[in-house]
This record gives C-alpha cells, structure tokens and sequence, in this order.
C-alpha cells in the first residue's frame, strides 16, 4: 500500500494536510504548466495573480487518491490551475488547466495520484 494510502486509512480526509501542511498564502506564477507555482500545502490560498498566471497540482508520493486540497483565487486575475505533468483535471485533456476566477475557490480530489476531480466555485 502506497504512504499516501496509508495515511489516508490512518487519518481519512485529512491525508493531504498531514503530508502537504494545512495552509500557504502563495503566488501564482508563470504562463504554463512547467513555470506555474508548486502548490504544496492543502490549502493555497493564492494572492497575487498575474495575467495567464498559474499553479500547479501535486503529484505522488506528497498525494495519493481521495486527498482533497481547496485552493483560493484572492489575486486580481484569473487563477489558472494545473494538472501533474500528464495528469487530468475531471478527465479532461490531459495537462488542460482550469480556471478558478478572482475571489473564486474551487476543491480537487486527487483520483490516483496524478490525476483529479476538480470542484470549480461559480
């Protein structure tokens, strides 16, 4: 059984802020997939927010399946939201961002450790 996996049966829910942390006030960055911000905590809340700025999801072994991770768009602009390199956000192409808009939130729920499911706030 994955360490993920593990954690997940020993602490549910709570899997990802018992590796990740539980919360970061981060900066989004960069204009793809490979320069966007590592997001490495449960909880991001994202401030700055450039144009096309982005982060980037975590990918196994820091999260396993059913770790769920809330990230905040407290920025100025459209927050764009990565997948793992090869990875799907609610089986859409894969590295396809999507979009959380200013003052915005939105949920993703790991499926396998590279890919998830993303709960986007209207």
């Amino acid at each position: 059984m994955a360490l993920g996996s593990q954690l997940n049966a020993t602490f549910g829910s709570q899997g990802a802020i018992a590796i990740l942390g539980e919360l970061a006030s981060i900066s989004a960055a960069g204009t793809t997939q490979a320069t966007a911000t590592a997001i490495t905590t449960a909880i991001a809340i994202v401030t700055t927010t450039p144009f096309k700025g982005g982060v980037r999801l975590p990918v196994t072994p820091a999260v396993s399946a059913s770790d769920r991770l809330h990230v905040a768009n407290h920025g100025a602009n459209d927050l764009y939201i990565y997948p793992p390199v090869g990875g799907k956000l609610s089986n859409n192409t894969a590295n396809v961002p999507a979009m959380i808009a200013q003052k915005k939130c939105a949920d993703f729920v790991c499926i396998d450790g590279t890919n998830y499911t993303a709960m986007l706030g209207a």
